[in-house]
């Protein structure tokens, strides 16, 4: 098809009906680039062509693709959910999410309507008579839960056909795991009895199911029969371990959920979900997806609603990970196919949001899973020279940190990362020499100094340069580089995030020369992993040279002269206050408070620091 000139397609675009439904972007071929809902299609697709400066859809930053805008009309929003849902499918757009689930998840079934009913694993969902538990997320999970029931409960293994044929007992029917139909006379309420015992575990009721057992063991221990109460005895305690490794949330209550987490990467989005059915997860499933397609929230949201077009198990609650702009729709429509209320929450606080917690990390614990170690730290390191535009890969990099308590036993520290991962043996520290007073930038100049200045290997510093702090911390380090003949090295200052009231309302920031502003370090970026770990490996090493040399000072004080104080706890002393001048300040009560300091021991520092000072 013919591209529509610009002017053209924004006089269509203006024209397009205000009520919800489905629009099409397409190429000049007429392929279709992006298929979107909205509630008001006017409006939505008006919003592409008139871009925001915080506008990163996936969409609107390739909207010069777009020569056509075709749209669906809807009568509602859940009728829209559905065509979009229906119309990804049909024309697996390049732009949107797509779901790729071709296989229904396997189930448990249990036939009703034959002899000797026994459970199977199956994909399909046809059959009126019989039940079906589940979903598993893949048929090793289903199959581990069919072993475990064939195990615990003696029901018919074959088929009915075999079952029918047979003239002796197979080896199961031999070794009491099967109560072998086929050749003995089975009492069929003894049998039924097993069945609905199979139903009542795989619907989530262990514990009425162990009552159940305990009681019957009861009654055969109290008929003399040992035998019997001895087979009851270990399939209790076959039920019971497993309930144990299955049981979660039960003080959220033994309804069906599914709870959706989230951990996103500025490479990959990954969604996890955890299927609790009566409070027991039967179950984990993980997709990823490419961060390229939207932010993380947008993404979700585009999954979720091809997740459930597929025909899969509903639960009567989902939670979910972030806002959804359609969780109301959505629910709607999950009741309909349902036929019973169906929910859809983002838990704000209590159990549920420690479930949607627990699938996060199981979330993020597939995208760590995912590429070994070697390839994530690769990724690490090209992320960051993304952000930060270097030249080189840092594959060396080296962080310096300063520490001080009011100018006194100032320090500093420099570690080297090599390849995303700590070289401890280039490790350095710096004892301030020659800067008095509390000056941060006068100490960070001295230590590049000594750093730099008997440069060795010829090769010039690493490929990055990272010291702790703004702008004023970079112009040190910058003026001290350049000082030494290296005024072309790659150094940036990182400033930590802050917080106000445990809100967090600055992110971490990345001073780079040349530029008036600094950049914001995506939180969910590799680069970001790399850059917090290099800086806070930067600063424990400052901080626990710190502590050291305050200790020692603290040995070589007045304070071990006061019969009962011994180095460990001067050290302590001096540590808490900070330095020997504010423990003399201190009061008995503020002395008291240090571990191992009494009231008498108190006093007695006390009146000797203070005539000390005399």
């Amino acid at each position: 098809m013919a591209k529509i000139p610009r002017d053209k397609l924004m006089d269509k675009v203006q024209r397009l009906p205000e009520g919800p439904g489905i629009y099409l972007m397409k190429d000049r071929r007429g392929e279709v680039l992006y298929v979107g809902k909205a509630k008001s299609l006017r409006a939505r697709v008006r919003s592409y062509f008139h871009r925001s400066a915080d506008d990163d859809r996936l969409i609107t930053r390739q909207i010069g693709e777009v020569a056509d805008v075709d749209v669906v009309v809807a009568g509602s929003e859940k009728e829209a959910l559905i065509l979009e849902n229906n119309f990804i499918k049909q024309f697996r757009p390049k732009y949107n999410v797509l779901f790729r689930d071709d296989k229904s998840f396997v189930s448990i079934k249990v036939p009703l309507d034959e002899p000797w009913p026994r459970p199977i694993v199956t994909r399909r969902l046809e059959d009126e008579n019989a039940l079906y538990f589940g979903p598993y997320a893949s048929a090793k999970s289903a199959r581990q839960t069919l072993r475990l029931l064939q195990d615990v409960f003696p029901l018919r293994r074959c088929s009915l056909r075999q079952c029918r044929e047979a003239r002796r007992p197979c080896i199961y029917g031999e070794m009491g795991k099967c109560l072998a139909p086929c050749c003995a006379e089975v009492p069929e309420q003894h049998y039924s009895r097993l069945v609905g015992q199979v139903k009542m575990f795989l619907e989530g009721k262990g514990e009425d199911l162990l009552e159940e057992l305990r009681g019957q063991m009861a009654e055969a221990a109290g008929e003399l029969d040992y035998e019997r109460a001895a087979i009851l005895r270990d399939r209790i305690r076959a039920i019971e371990a497993t309930l144990e490794r299955q049981q979660v949330a039960s003080s959220v209550g033994k309804v069906d959920r599914d709870v959706f987490g989230l951990a996103v990467t500025d490479r990959s989005v990954w969604v996890a979900v955890l299927f609790v059915r009566k409070g027991n997860l039967q179950d984990v499933a993980s997709y990823r997806f490419r961060a390229s397609l939207g932010s993380g929230e947008d993404v979700f949201r585009s999954f979720l609603n091809q997740f459930y077009a597929a025909n899969r198990f509903i639960p009567s609650e989902v939670l979910l990970p972030v806002p959804h702009p359609d969780a109301g729709v959505l629910g709607e429509w999950l009741s309909e196919k349902k036929g019973r209320k169906v929910r859809a929450i983002w838990p704000q606080r209590g159990a549920k949001k420690r479930l949607v917690a627990l699938a996060n990390g199981n979330a993020r614990e597939a995208e760590r899973i995912s590429t070994d170690a070697q390839q994530r730290r690769r990724q690490e390191m090209e992320s960051l020279r993304e952000i930060l535009d270097l030249s080189e890969l840092p594959r060396n990099i080296e962080c310096f940190d300063i520490s001080n308590l009011g100018g006194r036993e100032a320090v500093g520290s420099m570690v080297v990362f090599r390849d995303g991962e700590p070289d401890k043996s280039s490790y350095r520290h710096y004892k301030i020499r020659h800067v008095e007073g509390q000056d941060d930038f006068a100490m960070m100049g001295e230590v590049f100094a000594r750093r730099y200045r008997d440069w060795e290997d010829g090769e010039g510093p690493a490929e990055l340069i990272v010291v702790d702090g703004g702008k004023g911390q970079l112009s040190a380090a910058r003026e001290a580089l350049s000082e030494l003949g290296l005024g072309e090295a790659e150094v940036v200052a990182l400033a930590k995030e802050r917080t106000r009231r445990g809100r967090k309302v600055r992110v971490e920031r990345v001073f780079v020369a040349g530029r008036s502003k600094p950049l914001e370090l995506p939180e969910h970026s590799y680069g970001y992993r790399l850059m917090t770990r290099v800086r806070d490996e930067a600063h424990r090493f400052a901080v626990s040279y710190h502590r050291k040399l305050r200790r020692k000072a603290a040995m070589a004080s007045p304070l071990t002269e006061v019969p009962g104080v011994g180095a460990r706890l001067a050290g302590r002393l001096v540590d808490h206050f900070g330095s020997l001048d504010r423990v003399a300040e201190a009061g008995v009560e503020g002395l008291m408070q240090v571990k191992g300091v009494s009231e008498r021991l108190a006093r007695a520092i006390r009146s000797h620091l203070q005539g000390e000072n005399a």
